[in-house]
């Protein structure tokens, strides 16, 4: 059955809540956004549950401690709606500052685009978050 306004609007701020989270690099207030049985693919590997969700927005540098990118901000630039997803167009932007998967620090500015479905339960909580991101960018 196809979503009506106000199912759209509901996750409009479910995801706006999301990314207020995430540019305020407030890892508790992130977290309060999945469930407890939430899975985050990021291009393709799986995070499971509080501690590997957790983990890899700290890796990324989306909490108080360094991570791989410094001063990183999420853009959304359209979001979409499914039956079944939330899906959101948008940009990583930051310094590369460490290592991330891989890619020595390049110290440069960079913007990642990026492609995320999102999945609710019932109680408003994310119980899925796959993310495709284009890392071409971090090349030296």
């Amino acid at each position: 059955m196809p979503i009506d306004a106000r199912e759209q609007e509901r996750r409009r701020t479910l995801i706006a809540e999301h990314y207020a989270a995430e540019n305020d690099h407030d890892l508790d207030r992130i977290m309060d956004t999945f469930a407890d049985d939430a899975v985050m693919h990021y291009n393709h590997q799986p995070f499971e549950g509080d501690e590997g969700i957790r983990g890899v927005h700290t890796l990324i540098g989306m909490s108080a401690s360094p991570g791989s990118f410094s001063g990183l901000r999420a853009v959304i630039d359209a979001e979409h709606y499914t039956d079944e997803e939330t899906v959101v167009e948008g940009r990583m932007r930051g310094k590369h500052s460490n290592e991330f998967l891989g890619f020595a620090p390049t110290e440069r500015d960079v913007e990642l685009p990026f492609v995320a479905f999102y999945r609710f339960d019932n109680n408003g909580k994310l119980s899925s978050e796959r993310i495709v991101m284009n890392l071409a960018p971090l090349q030296p």
